[in-house]
């Protein structure tokens, strides 16, 4: 819960950030060339700094393959995009590249923010990161071949990538595993408060962030070391 506060409200300063560089450029009056690029730069800063933080979450709960793509992806497709922003190269090739490192970004920008998401709801996670990917490799195939004839595909695997990120955090808030936790503390240990949690049916133990499960038939002793 903690990780997913802080990727929201690293979002949402980022958001303010784009939102008064925008302003400032409005403010200084005439729009050419430069502010153009500016504006084209602060929208490449907010994709790429939305699927970083993403990816940083993702892997402190252990989602490294996620995370670890999240970060090199929106890495690249940073440094990529702001080049061609200010130098504007003229080659068909390169703009495919573009085209590619961006589709693959936003693609495990919504891996990574569904897999923050969804504390129980893994197959909806799954799932819907499946029709990204799915979505994906058809918006790839179609800029690779300069040919739109896919185009339907693409939007019904893209609807229902946006369905499933808009039904993961209603549906994990509607389950009972979603619900807020009831907690009774039990003691303390040398200034630690031992609580215990009811979450849904899960027998955990957590420590700071890391959860660990329990079997059936397991308890939790505390031991002076």
């Amino acid at each position: 819960m903690r990780l997913r506060r802080l990727y929201l409200k690293g979002a949402a300063a980022l958001a303010a950030l784009a939102a008064l560089l925008a302003i400032a450029t409005v403010v200084r009056g005439d729009l050419g060339t430069t502010e153009g690029e500016i504006f084209a730069t602060i929208a490449a800063t907010f994709v790429a700094g939305s699927a970083a933080m993403a990816g940083i979450a993702c892997l402190a709960q252990r989602s490294r393959f996620l995370g670890g793509a999240g970060i090199l992806l929106a890495s690249g497709a940073f440094l990529l995009w702001v080049e061609e922003i200010w130098a504007d190269h003229d080659s068909d090739a390169y703009w495919k590249l573009l085209g590619l490192v961006l589709v693959w970004t936003l693609v495990t920008l919504v891996g990574t923010t569904s897999a923050l998401m969804a504390r129980t709801q893994r197959r909806l996670h799954l799932a819907t990161l499946g029709c990204a990917a799915a979505a994906g490799l058809v918006v790839s195939g179609m800029i690779l071949a300069e040919n739109g004839d896919l185009w339907q595909l693409f939007a019904v695997l893209l609807i229902l990538t946006l369905l499933g990120e808009i039904l993961i955090p209603i549906v994990e808030r509607a389950s009972p595993a979603g619900e807020p936790s009831a907690e009774r503390e039990l003691g303390t240990l040398d200034g630690v408060s031992v609580v215990a949690v009811r979450l849904g049916g899960k027998r955990i133990v957590r420590i700071g962030e890391r959860e660990t499960p329990l079997e059936a038939a397991a308890s939790v002793v505390l031991r002076r070391s």
